[in-house]
């Protein structure tokens, strides 16, 4: 469906654009061990959306908890090297969004996700990493290009998809952290905003007590060329 190609182009991002996105990075680094100092006890952590590894701050939870639980679709031979160096570190490769084998199929059905060692009363700490607002865009763009999925009918899948992701992490029992874009600005070369969108396709986010900007698109990277940068504002939710 495409979450190879993805992971692989954003790895290639990431090395033309690595001193743009460090502080970025960083941010998230900041608010994971924040959300982890809220936590009374430390058996298991469980980062949804972990991918590149780079913006979690994986020695310090190693350290922190029992076991470190790391999922997403992809991970690339880096992150799996890294991993690698904790023996309490465990990748899950795996659908965090719990809907790809129905609209693989063609059908925009919407399931909570089933996580192999992931029991959430269990998890003493659930990050979701830069990936609520993600999760509709592959799917969605399936659905729509292969099998004709009304605009509609894309637009409710692609909100039922965050709220299911929101529901899924209340129900988890330790500490939760939210970190997803909150607004996405265009910019043309000149400074002025050319586009502003909502990320969450109108689905109410928890509040955010933490932010930034990240430039995750600078100018000269736009994939159609056009001489724009695209800015996100990220705000962090810890409850």
């Amino acid at each position: 469906m495409g979450f190879l190609h993805e992971a692989i182009a954003m790895s290639a991002r990431h090395q033309r654009c690595r001193n743009t996105w460090q502080p970025h990075f960083e941010q998230c680094q900041s608010a994971i061990r924040r959300a982890v100092n809220a936590c009374r006890t430390f058996r298991q952590v469980v980062i949804l959306g972990a991918g590149s590894l780079n913006d979690i701050p994986l020695g310090f939870l190693s350290q922190t908890f029992e076991a470190v639980t790391l999922v997403d679709m992809v991970f690339l031979k880096p992150a799996r090297r890294l991993a690698a160096e904790f023996d309490n570190v465990f990748l899950l490769e795996a659908d965090v969004s719990g809907c790809l084998a129905e609209a693989q199929g063609g059908n925009a059905l919407v399931k909570a996700p089933v996580l192999a060692g992931v029991e959430p009363e269990k998890v003493d700490c659930v990050v979701s990493l830069n990936l609520a607002t993600q999760l509709p865009l592959i799917p969605v763009r399936w659905l729509m290009e292969r099998f004709a999925l009304p605009e509609t009918k894309a637009d409710t899948f692609g909100k039922d998809l965050i709220q299911a992701h929101l529901d899924y992490l209340d129900g988890f029992s330790g500490v939760k952290c939210l970190i997803a874009d909150r607004d996405m600005r265009e910019y043309d070369c000149s400074g002025h905003l050319t586009d502003q969108w909502d990320p969450a396709w109108g689905v109410r986010l928890p509040a955010y007590d933490q932010a930034w900007d990240w430039e995750v698109i600078p100018l000269g990277e736009s994939s159609d060329n056009r001489a724009v940068c695209q800015r996100n504002r990220v705000g962090v939710s810890i409850w």
